[in-house]
């Protein structure tokens, strides 16, 4: 059946006027239709269709009321997973629009790189010390001067004495070194400087242009500091092979006074800077050291040579406080936080969306909370927590190893401090690390005054010192040397000949002054022995 035209726009209208699902809409359309028919089948003519219909839609009343009252209809009789399928859509759209919203903040403003902490680097490192002091240019001019090495053996390959040479290796070794003379007085003319110190430089422009780039700062000047400090030690490696040639052509006083200038080299690379740098200059002090044992043991030297060389690393040593600084690390920090919040001029601001690696936790509960309510950390405490975690850092770094034997680095102690950043901690390890290279450092340093202070006394009194008090008592020590390992003293005692000294090393005890084993051989600096530093062994002098 037709239906009158005023029927046929009225089911238009309110199909129109439903918006929802297509299907359904023609379900609607069907049913309306069918309904107008029934009611239209027994009128004989058309004007009675007409009457009939307009009746109908008077009836029915407004379309747009109609088509909401159906819409309704429907979406109570569909089925009940139908519901829930849309329902969790609609909680998911809740969800995703809830999270765009939050997330905007993150993604809208940028940072304000308001310092230069490349030039406070440079200020803090520099201090209210002169120009004419610093050594730098002196090492400088000797890494242009150096020759490099032609023969890989002359670099940690266990040759540590032209007796481990054969004629062609000294004919090669005595080549290089002539070359390199130049370089060896630059070196020395540099150790002679007070002070040391970098001057570093990046290009804020380029940084600009890559914000994770920019944010680590210390990748690119640990980039640029690396392109530098192999030099370094080459130079140390080639001192020490000039001063072995010293020895051996019987010049024992340049060469411990070399061994002293290669010291002094070490120790300006500490104590400020770039951890990279502090690490290589505790290396070559470690180089300088071990040489400086093996010409002990190797050749008698005059009471004299001895006192000299005793006084100048007495000198050297007392003066560099600290061995390690963090402060370099904790600056790269604050840039990386200056270039991943905003600034909101007092010391404050939001974290924007870079930043999140800096304000993750160890515990993902907090994580997961802090992902879903936006509720993250601003500025300022993130600062905070930089601040106590290197403030708790130099602290620790005052303490000796027997100090913390019942307090290491462990969970206890940062939660007791409550570091919050996951980036923070994952460091400890690596920077508890660096704090037992420094102390075993010191202990070689204790070691070699107090080996010299006992050739000096055997030499002038003609037999060696019953007991570590008699050096202080008679002048030949400042004060007892004290074993960082220990509650007490390096252990000293006289043997058949000679004498033993030592330190208990990081396993704390007492092994009698027998080495650790490392590699199935006794070694010096195992974890598992003493650290036996007189009389030398084969693998203490080894570079």
């Amino acid at each position: 059946m037709t239906l009158p035209a005023c029927a046929e726009e009225y089911i238009k209208q309110i199909i129109k006027k439903m918006r929802y699902r297509r299907k359904v809409r023609q379900d609607v359309q069907e049913e309306l239709t069918a309904h107008f028919e029934d009611e239209l089948k027994d009128c004989a003519t058309d004007e009675e269709k007409e009457q009939k219909a307009k009746e109908l839609i008077a009836e029915f009343g407004d379309v747009k009321l109609l088509a909401v009252l159906l819409r309704r209809a429907k979406k109570r009789c569909r089925p009940l997973w139908r519901t829930a399928v849309v329902r969790s859509f609609q909680g998911l759209g809740i969800i995703i629009l809830y999270f765009i919203i939050c997330f905007v903040p993150l993604l809208v403003g940028r940072p304000t790189i308001s310092v230069n902490y490349v030039d406070w680097l440079n200020e803090l490192v520099k201090g209210e010390r002169n120009e004419v002091d610093n050594a730098r240019p002196f090492y400088e001019k000797a890494i242009k001067l150096y020759v490099k090495n032609p023969q890989d053996w002359l670099y940690g390959s266990g040759k540590v004495w032209s007796a481990d040479l054969n004629d062609v290796e000294i004919g090669i070794q005595s080549d290089w070194l002539e070359d390199n003379q130049g370089a060896l007085e630059a070196l020395r003319e540099g150790s002679l400087r007070s002070d040391f110190w970098n001057e570093y430089q990046i290009n804020e422009t380029e940084l600009s242009k890559n914000h994770l780039k920019g944010a680590l700062m210390a990748s690119n000047l640990a980039a640029n500091a690396m392109e530098i400090l192999p030099s370094y030690r080459h130079l140390a490696f080639a001192m020490g092979w000039q001063i072995r040639c010293e020895a051996d052509n019987g010049d024992i006083g340049t060469a411990l006074s070399d061994c002293v200038a290669l010291t002094k080299f070490g120790g300006h690379l500490q104590g400020h800077g770039l951890m990279i740098e502090q690490l290589v200059g505790i290396a070559i002090e470690g180089i300088a050291n071990s040489t400086t044992f093996m010409l002990l043991d190797s050749i008698d030297v005059p009471a004299d040579v001895l006192k000299n060389a005793q006084e100048e690393l007495d000198r050297q040593f007392g003066r560099q406080e600290p061995v390690i600084s963090m402060e370099a690390v904790k600056v790269f920090w604050y840039d990386q936080i200056q270039r991943t919040f905003t600034d909101d001029g007092q010391g404050g601001g939001r974290m924007l969306a870079r930043g999140m690696a800096y304000v993750v936790t160890d515990d993902w509960k907090e994580n997961l909370w802090r992902f879903v309510s936006f509720n993250y950390p601003d500025r300022q405490e993130i600062v905070a927590n930089i601040d106590k975690y290197f403030g708790l850092f130099a602290e620790i770094l005052t303490a000796t190893p027997w100090d913390l034997r019942d307090e290491t680095l462990d969970e206890q102690v940062w939660n007791e401090v409550n570091i919050t950043p996951l980036m923070l901690k994952i460091q400890i390890p690596a920077h508890e690390r660096v704090g037992q290279i420094a102390w075993r450092m010191k202990s070689g340093r204790e070691a070699l005054l107090t080996v010299l202070a006992v050739m000096r006394y055997e030499n002038e009194k003609g037999g060696y010192p019953a007991g570590l008090d008699e050096l202080v008592e008679a002048g030949y020590l400042k004060k007892l040397p004290m074993d960082p390992y220990s509650d007490g003293l390096l252990v000293y005692r006289r043997t058949e000949g000679g004498f033993l000294l030592y330190s208990l090393g990081t396993n704390l005890t007492d092994e009698g002054g027998e080495l650790g084993l490392r590699g199935g051989k006794r070694r010096m600096w195992s974890d598992d022995g003493d650290w036996v530093f007189w009389p030398v062994a084969r693998s203490q002098v080894k570079q």
